[in-house]
């Protein structure tokens, strides 16, 4: 079975706002678990389809400089602060020699 993944989203939204939208869509679950030694991501099928489509928004959007990051909770609801959050960064790039 072959499958096509596309995913569009507007790099220059009229009223400039590059935030993007991390919220779980309906049905969607993410969870991480870690135990100060390993990650675990859990996530069911929508979940990890709603991070394909933040993936490609961090890696795409010309917006967005090193830097950028955004906070969730260990099951993507809004973080509730310091401590108890996943966070996502946008890295810089590596220099070539």
């Amino acid at each position: 079975m072959r499958h096509h993944f596309t995913h569009e989203f507007d790099d220059d939204p009229p009223l400039g706002d590059l935030d993007m939208d991390t919220d779980l869509p309906p049905g969607a679950t993410i969870k991480f678990h870690g135990d100060g030694k390993e990650i675990w991501l859990s996530a069911n099928r929508a979940g990890w389809l709603h991070l394909a489509r933040i993936c490609a928004e961090m890696g795409l959007h010309s917006g967005f400089t090193p830097g950028y990051h955004f906070h969730r909770s260990h099951d993507w609801h809004d973080s509730p602060g310091i401590g108890n959050e996943v966070s996502f960064e946008l890295a810089e790039d590596p220099t070539t020699a």
